[in-house]
């Protein structure tokens, strides 16, 4: 998928994705952010709001699977240059809720690669952490 860097202001030194065809699912998570840490891992971000809650008033479980599932790609995107991928695996072990109206941030690097595979862990944070996560990706032919 297409990326821009992001130049100036607050989010100056990230990378999101181009949006090229709206209301698609990704639209009802909202901008994903991410960049490089120096450590060679991957940092991923985006807002949330009400509509991301539960009757709790808490991120709702699904809204934060659905961030993660996103936060693979972006921590997998520097090794996806010539492939696309899709998602095989997704595991989510929650640890605290998420407060609406405050980013998330996701965390995250490439344990293993295979020829056709890539295995990620990481955590998703918000003042603390919220969940952590690991994954398979399978590397598919660019269409």
């Amino acid at each position: 998928m297409p990326t821009i860097e992001i130049a100036e202001g607050p989010l100056a030194g990230w990378t999101r994705w181009r949006q090229t065809d709206e209301g698609r699912f990704s639209d009802l998570i909202g901008a994903i952010c991410f960049r490089q840490r120096d450590d060679g891992s991957t940092e991923v971000r985006t807002e949330t709001g009400r509509r991301h809650t539960n009757m709790q008033d808490r991120l709702h479980g699904g809204y934060v699977m659905a961030f993660i599932d996103q936060a693979l790609f972006a921590i997998a995107s520097p090794r996806l240059v010539t492939h696309r991928a899709v998602t095989l695996t997704c595991n989510t072990e929650f640890l605290g809720g998420g407060v609406p109206g405050e980013e998330i941030f996701a965390h995250g690097e490439v344990t293993r690669e295979t020829g056709k595979l890539l295995f990620l862990r990481g955590m998703v944070e918000q003042n603390g952490p919220i969940a952590s996560f690991s994954g398979v990706l399978r590397k598919v032919a660019p269409r």
